[in-house]
Formats: C-alpha cells, sequence, structure tokens
C-alpha cells in the first residue's frame, strides 16, 4: 500500500487539495496521512541591539494549541475513511520544510502531496515556498496540486 503524506495549511484551497490526494489515493489503493505543521512565531529584535536594552518579547496573543488542530485533522481523516480512503491526521509544531521532509520520512511515504497556491515571484522572493523548499530536499516523488481556484 502506497502512503501519500498531504500538509494542509487548512486554508480555502485544504478541501481541493485533500480531494485530489483522495482521488491519487484511490488510483494507486494507498493510505493518506495529513499533516498540518504549526510554525512557532517569530520575535523582532531589532539589528543592533545589546542584549542590555532588549526585553523579553510578550507572549503571543493568540497561541493555536495543537490538540485543536489535532481534531480538526481526526474529524477530516474520519470523512475520509467514511468514503473508505484509509486516512490518519497529525498535528504538529515545527519548520514546515523541515518537518514535512522528516514526516515523510518516518511515515516512509512514497508521495508528498502538496498544494500550490499561485503566489507570484516576488511573493516568493521575499517570504520563500513551502512547495520549492520541498521540492528541492525531497527523497520521495512530489506532486504539486495547483489550488488556485478559477475566477
Amino acid at each position: 500500500m502506497k502512503t501519500l503524506l498531504v500538509p494542509v495549511d487548512f486554508s480555502e484551497s485544504t478541501k481541493l487539495l485533500v480531494e485530489k490526494a483522495t482521488a491519487i489515493a484511490g488510483d494507486l489503493g494507498g493510505r493518506i496521512v495529513l499533516l498540518h505543521v504549526t510554525e512557532p512565531m517569530a520575535s523582532y529584535v531589532p539589528v543592533g541591539a545589546s542584549m542590555d536594552v532588549l526585553t523579553p518579547a510578550p507572549p503571543p496573543t493568540e497561541v493555536l494549541d495543537v490538540s485543536v488542530l489535532q481534531e480538526r485533522l481526526d474529524a477530516m481523516a474520519a470523512d475520509l475513511r467514511a468514503k473508505g480512503c484509509e486516512a490518519q491526521g497529525k498535528a504538529i509544531s515545527g519548520l514546515a520544510v523541515d518537518d514535512i521532509l522528516e514526516q515523510a520520512v518516518m511515515e516512509k511515504a512514497d508521495y508528498i502531496i502538496l498544494g500550490s497556491h499561485g503566489h507570484g515571484a516576488l511573493f516568493h522572493l521575499f517570504s520563500g515556498s513551502v512547495v520549492t523548499g520541498v521540492l528541492k530536499r525531497a527523497t520521495c516523488p512530489v506532486i504539486v496540486v495547483p489550488v488556485r481556484r478559477e475566477s
């Protein structure tokens, strides 16, 4: 049985990505591992500041509880199982690209199926891209699904 690792971000495009992954899993007789990686909040440190003038950053006002995200993934996986597709969900905290690749190894993924939001080159210049990072370092095939809705 093939294992398909499907990282999701709970955006509007998640539903379309999961539908496409389910179709691929059906064709391959595979199982789906839905993965959500919550990245830690970055703190701003002024350039040139010394440690004696820095104050600790205030805690974020809203911290996402990984267990809440796990419940959402479990519900998505249950829906897939009800449709006859073997599925499980996994919510973790870490760095998206590194943890997607690590989970691919841990789950012995045969494929990683990612959604591409279709942002432009300028966006990627300043923010990078999870898809690009995974494509550069993955050791298994990566399927990129365009998830931008047609207007």
